[in-house]
């Protein structure tokens, strides 16, 4: 029921909104082609229980409801560019159910930069909200909500142009005039002239580096689970700018994809990628449960306890379809709790294990793949996941 009303009232605004525009709301709509004959009732019915399931049409109704708030006012809800929004149906493995839902990314951070010839350094204050949320609870196979405030400081070294050739600077220079004069960047015209500039404009090594204190609330999606997190992440990462250097050798994660952008004919040869260099995230926390059944039945208590996180991320580049650019994202993550009791060892709950990957298009469509347990999560499992992404 839950997911019918939020339906139907993303529905009825963006409808209302449309109607600003078009002067005519849904309802009046669905009332013409009625009268019409062109529809019966029954056939409207059948329409919209199947648009419920369709995760597509959520994405179409959230998206006009936040161009309708841009156009009412744009720097009140600039805010919007910090969420992203995705709209899926998931489906275990080991279960015929199926769920539509959504998950959600926000990132709203405040940041000081200071920059030097090398080296960018950076103290910023951020909130970030992330989670997967299910219109049926009971079907959610990612069952796991983090929130949390942190301040970071980090540090970019390299990354600058080591060309000190006139010759080069002005091709760069004739490159960004014809870049200026292109309206689709996404043609293959402005595709070209970018890989031309890259080539032209090699940059050195880049390293990055940032330590982050942080405050985060771990739950279920109804909250009958929870815990608070008091810790701190260390992040580390590299980029080989120039696909020549070691980085793009050592990126053996990258080799399917440059074989398959070889094979496809956007790369001229096979060219692993060094930019795109997996990034590592190392976490220590202190994690106080408030609300966990499970926990308390094993041990009889919801005492304090010590865990550690290893996480890694990975981005590349796959192909490109017609006028759409395929993307592929990956992300593994690793939770021990140190020094258990046997009686978590032996319910397993001392240590997750989390892998999921997913093929995306520039234009919101993916796929997705997920195995493992988060930390609320009772058992191992593989979940499927299609959708469509919406960046505000």
């Amino acid at each position: 029921m839950k997911k019918v009303i939020l339906f139907i009232g993303l529905l009825l605004i963006a409808g209302n909104c449309f109607s600003q525009y078009t002067g005519e709301t849904i309802e009046e709509s669905i009332k013409k082609l009625l009268s019409s004959g062109t529809l019966s009732k029954e056939s409207v019915e059948d329409v919209l229980k199947g648009a419920i399931k369709n995760p597509e049409l959520y994405n179409d109704a959230w998206g006009r409801f936040v161009n309708y708030l841009e156009k009412e006012d744009v720097s009140k809800w600039s805010w919007l560019n910090d969420l992203n929004v995705k709209f899926k149906t998931f489906q275990s493995i080991n279960s015929s159910a199926t769920s539509l839902g959504f998950s959600y990314d926000f990132n709203y951070s405040y940041s000081n930069f200071i920059k030097k010839d090398k080296k960018r350094i950076s103290n910023a204050l951020s909130l970030k909200l992330k989670g997967n949320v299910a219109f049926n609870r009971n079907v959610n196979p990612n069952d796991f909500l983090e929130s949390s405030l942190n301040y970071s400081f980090s540090m970019f070294t390299g990354g600058v142009v080591k060309q000190n050739n006139a010759a080069i600077f002005t091709e760069l220079n004739n490159i960004q005039a014809k870049l200026t004069s292109i309206r689709d960047m996404k043609s293959q015209e402005a595709i070209d002239l970018w890989k031309k500039f890259g080539e032209n404009m090699q940059y050195s090594d880049q390293y990055y580096f940032a330590i982050n204190p942080r405050l985060s609330l771990e739950s279920n999606q109804d909250f009958s689970k929870k815990q608070f997190v008091y810790g701190g992440d260390l992040f580390i990462g590299a980029k080989g700018w120039n696909n020549k250097s070691t980085y793009a050798a050592l990126n053996i994660f990258d080799y399917p994809f440059a074989l398959v952008r070889w094979m496809t004919g956007f790369d001229p040869k096979f060219t692993p990628y060094g930019s795109t260099f997996p990034t590592m995230q190392v976490s220590l926390d202190n994690v106080n449960p408030q609300n966990d059944p499970q926990r308390q039945a094993i041990t009889g208590n919801l005492d304090p306890f010590t865990r550690y996180k290893l996480e890694s991320s990975f981005r590349t580049f796959v192909t490109r379809v017609k006028n759409e650019n395929v993307f592929f994202n990956a992300n593994v993550r690793y939770y021990r709790e140190l020094d258990a009791s046997q009686a978590i060892k032996t319910a397993g709950l001392d240590d997750h294990f989390y892998f999921v990957m997913a093929l995306q298009t520039t234009t919101g469509f993916y796929v997705s793949y997920s195995k493992g347990k988060l930390p609320f999560d009772a058992i191992n499992d593989e979940v499927y996941a299609v959708g469509f992404q919406y960046k505000l």
